[in-house]
């Protein structure tokens, strides 16, 4: 796949100056293992993938590109998400989009929901990723060749569309100062 230099509709961006390419380029860090990061990085066409948040592991490094959190939809997945937050909040990172893997067909938990609703304000974008479970038969470095539907591409374009708000802020807020 065949990135445009310039941004554009063919890869979900809004219209406006283009980005350098370091800055069109997301993170993705996953909030607890298994939450779809690798996919998701494959989806987006980005190389930065941190693998799943740990304790341990010391300060995120985005290095100032726009940072994408992954979490499933379940309610100790949304717990860890809110932890994740938590501790990047500590260290002035405010993450472009919080995206949120349906784990099934089913619906989301209510506590889920409520949890997410608290965190919504402290991310740039909360985006519901549908379940695809043509996603579940494919190794996560081939994801890219599955036909997704018309709500996965949409949150796909969602995530983009963030990530480039939050870079061009960065850069915006680099400029002046």
């Amino acid at each position: 796949m065949r990135r445009r230099q310039t941004g554009g509709a063919d890869q979900g961006e809004p219209a406006g100056p283009p980005l350098p390419d370091w800055a069109r380029e997301m993170v993705v860090l996953g909030c607890h293992g298994g939450a779809g990061t690798t996919t998701l990085r494959v989806l987006l066409n980005t190389p930065w993938d941190l693998g799943a948040y740990s304790s341990d592991r010391g300060g995120i490094g985005a290095f100032g590109r726009p940072l994408v959190l992954v979490s499933r939809n379940s309610v100790a997945s949304t717990a860890r998400a809110a932890e994740v937050i938590n501790v990047l909040e500590g260290d002035g990172i405010r993450p472009a989009a919080l995206v949120v893997a349906a784990d099934g067909a089913g619906p989301e938990p209510a506590e889920s929901a409520a949890r997410l609703g608290l965190v919504r304000d402290r991310v740039g974008l909360l985006v519901r990723f549908p379940f695809v479970p043509a996603l579940r038969y494919v190794d996560a470095v081939e994801a890219d060749r599955v036909k997704l539907p018309t709500r996965a591409r949409r949150a796909l374009d969602q995530i983009r569309n963030a990530c480039h708000t939050a870079a061009s802020e960065t850069l915006t807020r680099q400029a002046s100062g």
